[in-house]
């Protein structure tokens, strides 16, 4: 299994809040390459009106669901939707967020 970074790009992302505590985060992420690539972890960092970290995770691919793929396939791209639940007191500071794709 291959671990190339710069062969990961996330072409998408979005992020909503769902109730005072839980937000949804969308994305997809493509591999450039030709070849397979193994699915990278994620960076989530919840930032509050200045653009400060509030809440920062890492996120598996285990945590992506049960029908989270090992890799990518070449010049294929995978999307998903996460929901996350934080602290009440953490999720009235957040007002955006930032997400890198990242091999541990």
């Amino acid at each position: 299994m291959l671990f190339r970074s710069e062969a990961i790009t996330i072409d998408t992302s979005a992020f909503s809040r769902l109730q005072p505590d839980a937000f949804k985060l969308q994305f997809t992420l493509a591999n450039a390459a030709s070849l397979p690539v193994a699915l990278p972890a994620l960076e989530l960092t919840l930032t509050d009106n200045q653009d400060q970290p509030v809440i920062r995770r890492a996120l598996q691919p285990a945590d992506l669901g049960a029908d989270t793929p090992s890799t990518l396939p070449p010049q294929g791209e995978w999307a998903a939707a996460v929901t996350l639940t934080v602290s009440p007191a953490a999720a009235g500071a957040v007002s955006g967020y930032r997400l890198l794709a990242f091999y541990p």
